[in-house]
């Protein structure tokens, strides 16, 4: 029986079984297991009960021994399993009245609601259940941004073949590789702390409009409940949704940046490949084929992205409607993404360990590099240094000596200076006279990936230099996130303390 949708108060029957089953508020355990039944914001709903309760006395609006009795009800639930009780009720966001009408009776659990709502228990309980997970997705990424930069540190002399449309382009190293996934994490970082700032604002005392005619003091709460500040405008704290959409957009785009890094591995770890091998403890094999290794790891990965994007679109589905309209649709959605937020939680731990456990095959990445003409370009650049060509010339008669050594079976260290006048010849009605050694020191990968020395690019002195780059940026970001948690650790031993101030009263 729910503690304030009662028959014969408003409406004249209790909640049918077939309702219930369905929708109060989200699908059943049968359908979602834990996340079923607002299961992950029940910590959410006892946290606000005891600071709307401490806030209450503390402004007079309700009586200390009603308050002392709740809070010590409270306390009690906590020497053993309080949300386990919560969630035993079947009231979700109301289950603290409700253990507090069967322990002290209606008169004095009745004043808990004085001045909520539905509206900012939901409201309150999304954002603070979000930020919990939102620390450990930022706490987890810098530690996968931490195994980045120390493996790459490892292979900065590490020649590999880059690649375009899955054909051979450039050599490149495995730490220029590394370094670029660290820039795509580094801003995934950025966009959470910055994501982070907006969550963390309280809607406490917003109720469901216009928040209340009683003294409620929403700064207090946002103080007991480690919020940074209040989500100022009482309509928008509880109706404005764009925080949710957000939410699943940067989730997305980091399950896309390490979606694409899993992408790679995976193909790298193919025979034909064989650059990269996952340990076998993140490998299967095949029920029938017994010489298979499957790399179950990464494929798990891939798969994050596509459950992330389910939710994004039908958050983005349930809110299009008109604004203070999409109440259980939005409830029921939200007992479905928790899901994607732990499955976030669980993938960067993953990643970690693939990339610190990761065998890279050195040899076969510099056998690749080598091959297919990779170093065409540093050629025609040898061409504009050394015969005084221009870029244009100098590519169209690469491209000749390209397309006549491969009619003729020949390998780049076979190239000698009587096939590139041919191709000259061709072009330009000339030859370039270039002795041999000076154009195969010119298609050596190794030489051709410390040659590339801009700011950002493969040579070693350069990589180090980002990697220092990086660093700097991750001790920052660990800096915050490590201050973040302890401001919202403070804040849970605050109310505590402000709980026993009422109690000793």
């Amino acid at each position: 029986m729910s503690v304030y949708r009662a028959a014969n108060i408003r409406l004249a029957e209790g909640v049918r079984p077939e309702l219930a089953e369905v929708c109060l508020p989200g699908p059943d355990e049968r359908v979602l297991g834990r996340y079923a039944r607002m299961g992950p914001q029940l910590e959410a709903f006892h946290a606000f009960d005891k600071a709307h309760l401490v806030m209450l006395c503390e402004q007079g609006l309700l009586p200390t021994a009603d308050a002392r009795a709740m809070l010590r009800v409270l306390r009690e639930l906590e020497a053993g399993d309080a949300i386990a009780a919560r969630a035993a009720t079947a009231e979700h966001m109301h289950s603290g009245e409700a253990i507090l009408t069967t322990a002290l009776g209606p008169e004095v659990a009745g004043r808990l609601h004085l001045g909520r709502s539905s509206g900012d228990l939901l409201t309150v309980s999304f954002r603070f259940t979000l930020r919990a997970r939102l620390l450990r997705l930022i706490e987890g990424l810098d530690a996968l941004r931490h195994t980045v930069l120390t493996l790459a540190r490892e292979h900065t002399e590490t020649v590999m073949p880059g690649s375009t449309h899955l054909q051979h382009a450039q050599p490149d190293t495995f730490a220029h590789y590394l370094l670029a996934h660290a820039s795509a994490f580094e801003r995934d970082g950025q966009r959470l702390r910055q994501y982070y700032a907006r969550l963390n604002l309280s809607p406490a005392g917003a109720a469901i409009l216009n928040g209340s005619e009683f003294a409620l003091d929403r700064e207090r709460m946002a103080t007991l409940l480690g919020f940074d500040g209040l989500a100022l405008n009482t309509r928008d704290a509880v109706w404005g949704r764009d925080l949710e959409t957000e939410a699943h957009t940067v989730t997305l785009l980091l399950a896309g940046n390490f979606n694409r890094l899993a992408e790679d591995l995976m193909l790298w770890s193919a025979p034909e490949f064989g650059l990269v091998e996952c340990v076998d403890g993140f490998c299967g094999t095949s029920s029938i084929m017994p010489q298979k290794k499957n790399p179950n790891a990464l494929e798990c990965l891939k798969g994050v992205v596509a459950t992330v994007t389910g939710h994004l679109v039908s958050t983005a589905m349930v809110h299009k409607n008109p604004s203070t309209v999409p109440v259980f649709e939005w409830v029921r959605s939200m007992s479905d993404a928790w899901r994607g937020y732990d499955e976030m939680n669980s993938a960067l731990p993953l990643m970690e360990a693939i990339l610190r456990t990761l065998t890279v095959h050195r040899e076969r990445m510099a056998h690749s590099a080598g091959r297919h003409w990779a170093t065409a370009t540093d050629l025609a650049a040898a061409l504009v240094r050394e015969a005084g060509l221009t870029w244009r010339a100098a590519h169209q008669v690469t491209g000749i000596v390209v397309r006549l050594a491969i009619e003729q079976g020949l390998a780049p260290a076979e190239l000698d200076s009587e096939l590139l006048d041919r191709a000259a010849q061709q072009q330009l009605g000339r030859p370039l006279g270039l002795d041999t050694a000076r154009l195969r020191a010119a298609l050596d990968p190794g030489a051709s990936v410390r040659r590339h020395r801009l700011p950002g690019g493969p040579a070693p002195e350069r990589v180090g230099e980002a990697i220092a780059l990086h660093e700097v940026e991750l001790t920052r970001d660990e800096r915050w996130a490590t201050q973040a948690r302890q401001r919202v650790d403070a804040a849970a031993a605050h109310l505590e303390a402000a709980i026993d101030g009422v109690l000793a009263a």
